[in-house]
């Protein structure tokens, strides 16, 4: 007879500790303690931890107005966010328990981010595992944090850590997600440089920040396009730059957007 059986006390404490163990939340669904922190999340990606602060969002030069005026913003929530852009091999999966179709023209392997997705296609994805698009703010937050980094690993650029139109990977196109390690942001999220353009949630308004609330900003109420953001294997190093702006109609798609997913516990 194995001992616990032989003693009804510690019989009820396995059976309590058992039971607690089978309520406890999912990782997702708790807060992280430290930046970078990371999980695994309901799709099977890697997720890291963005604790709350507060960030420089914006920019005061370079071409265009859209990104202009630099300004103080506060992410009141800290959120897990996906650490490299949703994959060919992830999409896959989400379509066979969606029933949903894998984009025809996303033909490299199933390592490299999943492209002609429209934003309607991301929502949908991450709506179907309970998370959602980061919003512009919570994207920079997590590709600049709270130095307000130009580049996710730095303030000058280096063309050899992230994949940009001068490192296309085979066939002219993106590289596999994770294949710049060096070119990581504060809190580990790869890839927020180049790679693939990710779309945002939020409506796009190229005089947004003109009235950009302070606290957790989530753009406009309305509009016809959405945000996208981080640059593209099409790039070169200014839009690749943390707090370049860009945005595509929410029905689009195209070869060089993808998207990313975030989690707010």
């Amino acid at each position: 007879m194995p001992p616990y059986l032989a003693c009804p006390g510690a019989l009820w404490l396995l059976i309590a500790l058992t039971a607690a163990v089978a309520d406890e939340p999912p990782a997702w669904k708790q807060a992280g303690e430290t930046a970078g922190e990371a999980i695994i999340g309901p799709d099977g990606g890697r997720y890291v931890w963005v604790p709350a602060g507060q960030f420089t969002m914006g920019a005061d030069t370079g071409f265009g107005s859209e990104h202009k005026p630099a300004h103080a913003v506060r992410i009141t929530r800290g959120f897990w966010l996906a650490a490299c852009e949703v994959t060919n091999a992830q999409y896959a999966t989400f379509c066979g328990l969606a029933g949903g179709t894998r984009p025809a023209g996303s033909t490299q392997a199933h390592n490299h981010p999943v492209v002609f997705v429209s934003w309607e296609d991301a929502v949908a994805y991450c709506g179907h595992y309970g998370m959602a698009l980061p919003t512009e703010a919570q994207w920079e937050y997590a590709a600049r944090g709270p130095e307000s980094r130009r580049y996710p690993w730095g303030e000058k650029w280096d063309a050899s850590v992230c994949c940009h139109y001068g490192s296309r990977g085979r066939g002219g196109w993106s590289q596999p997600v994770g294949s710049f390690p060096a070119g990581a942001s504060w809190c580990g999220a790869l890839d927020m440089a180049g790679n693939v353009y990710e779309w945002c949630a939020d409506f796009y308004a190229p005089a947004y920040y003109r009235l950009s609330p302070t606290d957790d900003p989530s753009g406009p109420a309305e509009g016809e396009r959405r945000a996208v953001r981080g640059g593209a294997w099409t790039s070169d190093d200014y839009h690749c730059r943390c707090a370049t702006r860009s945005s595509d109609l929410p029905t689009q798609t195209v070869s060089y957007i993808g998207f990313r997913c975030v989690i707010v516990p």
